[in-house]
């Protein structure tokens, strides 16, 4: 049989390999007085979104009940696909609630941000926040400083399209994630996902984080396996066990495509060290329900601009400085433009893995 003897890249080490540097990044031109303006915190207004989203979820989720119970297939069916559909934007919401710009009380912050968290339990918030806050926002897409994120690819064919829109329960990630779980190890379904070790990566930003931050991670994993020990628990007892469907393994069947649609525009075939965010990030138009899913961050560009300024102003700050910044296109039109973009860019998904991918650790 003859042997691949085909070579790639190393991935990077972070351990070993990351750089620290100082970036002078370019932005629009704004009065310090117009920007505070933008950065002002509303209770009322995320907490309608926040409660709105979970009671979107409690539409779906009982829909989904009833149906089951009346043994009506089809409909429960449909249901279930509409719930994992909505659940899989529970890492939208973390991120903004991360940010801690959300709402203007910290109390509040704190009960949103924990509630969240032990929904979407296979995410701890308090990790990813020590990667996305203090490296890929500051470092934004440069090599060898931030090791969340690349200008990543986009490929689009009738293969992908079938697993982006057709949902399975993904029982490799939902026992990775049950295995950390279980050895209070931190979780990152949804922006790692590299299975039950933690990746360099992660074991990077824990190394250097403080011991205060790397409790609140070890804190928030302890919490989360005790509440769904004991829903669990509850679930089995009053023989209730499709509570779990709704709960426990919703966060590993929903449908991709929706996320693919909203959040793929963000970094692909964007360009890699650079300071200007209009070249590092990117923006799309989409309609208002996909929008308030997504906790607004079509406004990509604008997010990493000022971080400050909450999801819910981000609207209002694009119209502001609209002329400073580039065009948007509708999501859809926008997912064609990069897969063609991706194809001409980099050819194949091999040589942008080889070029970039190695920086995500492939």
């Amino acid at each position: 049989m003859a042997q691949d003897t085909t070579t790639h890249p190393a991935a990077w080490d972070p351990m070993t390999e990351w750089q620290d540097r100082r970036i002078d990044w370019v932005r629009v031109d704004i009065a310090p007085e117009d920007l505070r303006r933008f950065t002002r915190r509303s209770d009322a207004l995320r907490l309608a979104h926040a409660l709105g989203f979970l009671g979107l979820l409690a539409v779906t989720g009982t829909a989904a009940y009833l149906a089951f119970s009346q043994g009506r297939w089809v409909l429960m069916a449909l249901a279930l696909y509409a719930h994992g559909l909505i659940y899989a934007h529970f890492g939208a919401a973390l991120h903004e609630l991360g940010h801690h710009t959300v709402f203007a009380s910290g109390w509040l912050t704190k009960a949103m941000l924990t509630l969240y968290g032990l929904l979407y339990w296979p995410w701890n918030p308090y990790l990813y926040r020590l990667s996305h806050v203090h490296y890929h926002h500051r470092y934004t897409l440069h090599q060898g400083s931030d090791g969340e994120d690349t200008p990543n690819y986009v490929e689009l064919s009738p293969r992908i399209a079938v697993r982006l829109f057709l949902p399975s329960l993904q029982f490799r990630s939902l026992a990775q994630n049950l295995g950390r779980l279980l050895t209070l190890k931190p979780t990152s379904k949804g922006w790692r996902g590299r299975g039950y070790e933690l990746d360099a990566w992660e074991r990077f930003v824990l190394q250097r984080a403080s011991e205060a931050e790397r409790r609140q991670v070890c804190r928030f994993s302890v919490l989360v396996l005790a509440v769904h020990a004991a829903f669990v628990a509850a679930c089995l007892a009053t023989g209730q066990w499709f509570g779990l469907l709704l709960v426990t393994v919703a966060p590993f069947y929903g449908p991709a495509f929706h996320n693919f649609l909203c959040g793929t525009h963000q970094h692909a075939c964007c360009q890699a060290n650079h300071p200007d965010f209009r070249v590092s990030c990117g923006d799309a138009v989409l309609d208002p329900l996909s929008s308030f899913l997504y906790w607004h961050m079509e406004y990509h560009i604008e997010h990493h601009m000022f971080a400050g300024i909450p999801c819910y102003r981000l609207k209002a700050f694009r119209r502001f400085v609209a002329d400073q910044l580039p065009p948007r296109q509708p999501a859809v039109g926008r997912l064609f433009a990069l897969a063609r973009l991706s194809r001409e860019k980099y050819g194949t998904w091999q040589n942008w893995r080889d070029q970039f991918g190695r920086y995500k650790g492939y």
